[in-house]
């Protein structure tokens, strides 16, 4: 018996080790593009690539790359050099972060586009340093940059974490007035997160989380909770009511893009072992994930009381793209990590299914071949077939993560082996 599940195990082991692999970073190589500024050389990424062709397009108003897109970028990499170590994703590595570095502006928050003669955009309203979104996904990729182990990187990583600690001093004076609540058609969130944005602090958790698992201290510690506390105020519903336990993104709506609290919350719940952040975490992926899925994903909706019900309005299907999808992978592998529970991983992998097929149009959306996702799905016919740094990045963030745990990806791979129809 013995022998036959040995046999079993090794055929299983060498069909999937046959297939074309998951991640395939070739398409974000395309995008990549070094900067020589002084003696310092900068690593950026293309925002824009344009179908048939897939030519780098700029952007003479915002910029031809972005902090943005070059930290999710740099996260990949960070993550990618821990299976695949080598010189090439080291330097990327290297010079992703210089970049990062290079739009520091002097209050410790970052500006954010770089314009094609190679000027910081100082100006741009999706630009301007700040407490946005930008400076958070910087400190996210910083933190990141601090988790690896890599003698080669060890002056950077001290300079970065030099930055890092500026940044969240800064956090300290965004929310003086917790207790100060902001109410809109009924709903009741906290007025600090109505104005900064509830998504953008699970951001902020996320490099904070990572920040105090390398160094463990109290004042890390109470941001956490201070910043977790007020997320744990925009979840609303329950296991029957609507949004079932869903996170609110800003003010009384919710949307798909970059709605990372349920992450940030069961991340950061495992590393203080905070049980109220972990029990919220889950309640959003048991409840809410599953009901997603089965409307054909949902691009936003707004929730409003109804007595004492809390009642779905607005609810607009698309458009869908790849920044939709990874935040809830995330969410349901942490849920995974935390309970053992294969339900969670089984949602990642059904989750995941959306790049390939599972979504309205029943198009593949990520092509293993190439590595590119296309830019995303504006109704059941239509597919943006321009394939961005954005899209790029995040459906490799995903799928790096799925790859990962062998209980999500064996329900993508069954998914992708399935025959199906257009």
């Amino acid at each position: 018996m013995k022998k036959i599940w040995l046999i079993a195990l090794f055929t299983t082991q060498l069909f999937y080790c046959s297939r074309q692999p998951l991640v395939n970073p070739a398409h974000l190589d395309h995008l990549y593009e070094e900067v020589s500024i002084g003696d310092t050389t900068l690593g950026a990424i293309w925002i824009y690539c344009e179908a048939p062709d897939y030519r780098l397009i700029g952007d003479e108003d915002e910029g031809f790359t972005c902090v943005d897109d070059v930290a999710r970028a740099l996260v990949f990499y960070c993550r990618h050099y821990n299976t695949h170590p080598s010189p090439e994703v080291l330097k990327k590595i290297q010079t992703l972060s210089e970049f990062l570095l290079y739009m520091r502006a002097e209050s410790g928050y970052f500006y954010n586009f770089m314009l094609p003669d190679r000027q910081i955009n100082t100006s741009h309203v999706n630009s301007v340093e700040g407490p946005n979104w930008w400076s958070w996904r910087a400190l996210w990729a910083l933190s990141e940059l601090n988790l690896l182990e890599a003698a080669e990187l060890k002056t950077l990583q001290n300079r970065s974490r030099a930055a890092a600690e500026i940044l969240i001093k800064n956090m300290e004076t965004l929310c003086p007035y917790p207790a100060e609540t902001a109410t809109f058609d009924g709903i009741t969130v906290p007025k600090c997160l109505a104005e900064q944005g509830a998504d953008q602090a699970g951001v902020m958790m996320m490099g904070l989380a990572n920040t105090y698992r390398l160094n463990p201290s109290e004042s890390v510690k109470q941001q956490l909770l201070f910043w977790g506390n007020l997320l744990l105020q925009t979840q609303y519903g329950n296991a029957d009511a609507p949004p079932y336990y869903a996170f609110l993104s800003w003010q009384n709506y919710w949307h798909a893009w970059g709605n990372s609290q349920a992450y940030a919350l069961l991340y950061a719940g495992r590393i203080l072992d905070h049980q109220p952040f972990i029990q919220a975490g889950l309640n959003e992926v048991r409840y809410f994930y599953p009901y997603c899925m089965a409307q054909g994903f949902i691009h936003e909706f707004k929730v409003v009381k109804n007595g004492d019900s809390t009642v779905l309005t607005d609810v607009k299907p698309f458009s869908q793209i790849a920044y939709d999808i990874r935040p809830m992978v995330f969410a349901s592998l942490e849920a995974f990590a935390i309970t053992g529970d294969e339900q969670y991983a089984r949602t990642a992998g059904q989750l995941a299914s959306w790049f390939f097929g599972n979504n309205p149009t029943r198009q593949r959306m990520y092509d293993t071949a190439t590595g590119r996702c296309f830019d995303g799905i504006g109704s059941p016919t239509e597919v943006n077939r321009n394939s961005g740094a954005e899209s790029t990045i995040e459906a490799l963030l995903t799928l790096q993560a799925i790859q990962s745990v062998w209980e999500a990806e064996k329900v993508l791979i069954q998914f992708m082996d399935k025959p199906r129809s257009n």
